[in-house]
């Protein structure tokens, strides 16, 4: 038929692989040179047996959004992206449903391979994430400490501030606790600096087991430790604190032995800075290492 002639011409033009299906028997009616060339001649085979190897129709079939409710075209047209199992390629599909000269309706299809534009496009995404994953690496980086993982200085300044905001704005209340390595220049000294290093970080890995998530604890430097208590009076960080110089002092570190340390605590009154808080629990520790060490006094 003429009008056959006029529909294959039209579709051998365009440099695409294009189908055309019966609506009601899934069978291929048509399918242009393009076509052809990448799946062979699908002439009267099933759509989703000759392109994918199934036995029913895909589950994903766009038909019924193509026709209407007489399965005639609604004119609609869908673009959509698919992966062919059977070639191991991605294609971006373009489906309207038309009347075929011999008064069947019909879904034609335009298959473009866009399996290199897919891989780009996760190239990309995989990129993004390597950005954002090595971008929170230096994030972290940047807010801890190198040796023991837990928070340096800058972030203790900045998480001090915070909370002294924070507490003069809703009247809350938070205690501050300054603690330190007893005669930790002798560890050094006797076990050599890694095994010093390796008792920094033992330390810290037993703090933080003991500490509350909601509970900061940093780096001020050197062997000196400062831990931020959100929510929390006098009383609560002396047996906080109490509980921890009682952990180290019990615990066997590994190359040094018995290790103990002496903390300073305090709690924040209206008015204070960061320097008048601090210098109460610094005072605390100085006059805990004056007295023996291995103690708590609050400041």
């Amino acid at each position: 038929m003429l009008e056959n002639t006029l529909f294959e011409t039209h579709f051998n033009i365009i440099p695409f692989p294009i189908y055309v299906i019966d609506i009601n028997s899934y069978e291929i009616v048509f399918c242009n040179s393009s076509f052809k060339a990448v799946f062979g001649d699908r002439t009267d085979n099933t759509c989703y047996e000759a392109l994918y190897g199934h036995e029913a129709p895909c589950i994903d079939c766009r038909i019924p959004q193509l026709v209407d409710d007489k399965r005639g075209p609604n004119g609609l047209s869908l673009t959509v992206e698919k992966f062919n199992e059977r070639n191991d390629r991605w294609y971006q599909l373009q489906e309207k449903a038309l009347s075929w000269p011999d008064g069947r309706t019909v879904k034609h299809t335009i298959a473009v391979d866009i399996t290199e534009l897919k891989e780009v496009q996760n190239k990309l995404v995989e990129a993004h994430a390597s950005l954002a994953l090595k971008t929170r690496q230096l994030e972290h980086l940047a807010a801890h400490d190198n040796l023991t993982g837990v928070l340096n200085r800058l972030s203790l300044e900045k998480a001090l501030h915070a909370e002294i905001d924070r507490t003069e704005r809703y009247g809350r209340e938070f205690s501050f606790v300054i603690l330190d390595i007893d005669r930790f220049k002798s560890i050094n000294d006797t076990f050599g600096h890694q095994v010093g290093d390796e008792v920094l970080v033992e330390f810290c890995r037993l703090l933080v087991e003991n500490l509350r998530q909601s509970d900061l604890l940093g780096r001020w430097g050197g062997e000196e430790f400062v831990i931020i208590c959100p929510e929390t009076d006098l009383d609560a960080v002396l047996k906080m604190a109490e509980k921890l110089r009682s952990r180290v002092a019990d615990h066997a570190f590994d190359g040094a032995g018995r290790v103990t340390a002496s903390f300073g605590v305090t709690q924040f009154i209206a008015g204070d800075s960061q320097r008048s808080l601090m210098k109460r629990a610094d005072d605390a520790l100085y006059l805990a290492k004056k007295k023996g060490r291995n103690m708590v006094l609050e400041g």
